[in-house]
């Protein structure tokens, strides 16, 4: 059985949104351009990450494979959000989840 192009996009997509994540802790402080672009580029990937993965798996029809890919997919799109939740309530608590660099 053929792989569907949507389940190694979704898991594509749920390893960009944890990557992009970080790179928004990493930028976050400078609120510019490059920290707008990161979470939108953020959002946009664990958007989709959760919509293909979700969609792949309810599909029973596909191969192992695909689901392995689409679970990868879920995966990186619930650790990112969950890390995001996770700085949230640290930043509530007084702590920096982003580090202090200086600024700039």
């Amino acid at each position: 059985m053929e792989v569907p192009k949507r389940d190694p996009a979704a898991a594509t997509l749920g390893v960009l949104s944890v990557l992009l994540l970080g790179a928004s802790f990493v930028w976050a402080h400078h609120w510019g351009l490059l920290a707008d672009a990161l979470v939108a580029g953020w959002a946009v990937a664990t958007l989709g990450a959760l919509v293909l993965s979700t969609r792949a798996l309810w599909l029973r029809d596909s191969s192992r494979l695909a689901q392995r890919l689409a679970m990868i997919g879920l995966a990186g799109g619930i650790v990112s959000i969950a890390a995001l939740v996770l700085a949230g309530a640290a930043f509530a608590a007084g702590i920096n989840p982003t580090g202090a660099c200086g600024g700039g």
